[in-house]
This record gives structure tokens, sequence and C-alpha cells, in this order.
């Protein structure tokens, strides 16, 4: 029988150093510091609205805008953090504020087509066109979200996988605002929590893992 400070050292021998990440904050700016220009990039491939310049004279669409951006950022955060072993699950509430803001967008909107249908967007349809683009904005992003979660060291993924989904959806939101003439948010909405719900069913079992370190 081996004894225990032989195997501590064959242990041992095998080891490699551990390099641990960077905080959640930095790690979240790394990314939408990546995101935010890929988002960019992708309104002006689209083609910029033709009355941009008018609606951001408009302060509840600056408002809008900028609501998108704290609740991706802040939902990348909150995901990120909840990789952390033991960080606690109050931190999925960080996104909640500025996501009632972009979200609270919507029902203005809604409440003017309401009073005034002949202007509608939000109102007027699905706008299933959009599909195509919404997908292609939105698939950056994610993706490269989903492989920093993935980083992490979580026993239950499910809910730092909805944030990352959370978050990409809010910057597609905003980088299809300054390019779609329809409101395509609530589709926007729709179409990342089917993919990400079901990306959330399949890795819901399975536990992150960590190749470099733990936070």
């Amino acid at each position: 029988m081996m004894r225990t400070d032989d195997l501590i050292l064959s242990l041992s021998q095998d080891a490699r150093p551990v390099r641990r990440l960077p905080p959640p904050t930095r790690r979240a700016l790394g990314w939408f510091a990546l995101a935010v220009p890929v988002v960019a990039a992708i309104a002006l491939t689209l083609g910029l609205r033709a009355d941009l310049g008018l609606r951001m004279a408009e302060p509840a669409f600056v408002i809008q805008l900028i609501a998108c951006g704290l609740t991706a950022f802040c939902a990348a955060i909150a995901g990120l953090a909840l990789t952390v072993p033991g960080t606690p699950k109050v931190w999925a509430l960080l996104p909640i504020p500025p996501m009632l803001v972009w979200l609270g967008g919507f029902g203005r909107q809604c409440f003017l087509e309401w009073l005034s249908p002949q202007s509608g967007e939000l109102l007027n349809g699905p706008h299933l066109h959009c599909l195509p683009d919404i997908a292609v904005i939105t698939a950056i992003p994610t993706v490269v979200l989903l492989l920093m979660l993935r980083r992490g060291a979580c026993f239950e993924p499910r809910l730092p996988v909805m944030l990352g989904g959370l978050a990409a959806a809010a910057l597609a939101h905003g980088g299809l605002s300054l390019a779609h003439p329809e409101d395509s948010g609530l589709l926007v909405l729709i179409f990342q929590f089917i993919a990400v719900g079901l990306l959330a069913l399949v890795v819901g079992t399975k536990p992150m893992g960590m190749t470099r370190g733990s936070e």
C-alpha cells in the first residue's frame, strides 16, 4: 500500500500552477469592449435607419439605448459572478433596474401606438423579416459570453446562461434599433430566450468546468 507521503508527492509532481481569472467586472468589461464594436459593425453593415438623426433627438430613444447597454453590462457581470463558487444568487438581481427601464420603453411605445395606431411599429406585427438580422447580431456576443462563462466553475449553470442570453439580447436590441425602423426588441427577446432556454436545458445538468483556474 502506498504511503500518504508518497501519494502526496506523486500528485504534486503532476500539478500545474493555477492562474486566477480576473474579477467578473473586469471580464464583463472585456466582453463589452469586444461585443459593442461587433454589434455596431453589424448594424452599419445592415444600414443605419433613415430617421436615426430624428430618433437620436428623442430622449426616450436615447434612454432606451443607454438602458440596453447597462442591462447588457450588468447581466454579463451577474452571469460571470455566478460562475464563481460561493457567490450569492442575489447577484442575479443586478440587471433588473436597467432592464425595467429598457422594457418600460416597450410599454410606453405600446401605449402610444394604442392611442395612435396608424403610426405604430411595435403592434403592427411580429416583424418576422427581422429574424435573420437578429440571428446574426446576437450570435457573436452570445457565443463569446458563453465561452467566458464556461471558464467559471458553476454547478448550476442555468442561471448564468440565462443571464448571458439577457446580456446578448439587450445589446442586440440596441444595435438593431440603429438599423431597423421597426422596433424588433420584443422579437429579439423571444428569439434569444428560446435559443438560450434550449441551451440551458442542455447544459443545465452539466456543471461548468474550469481549465485555467478559479476566481
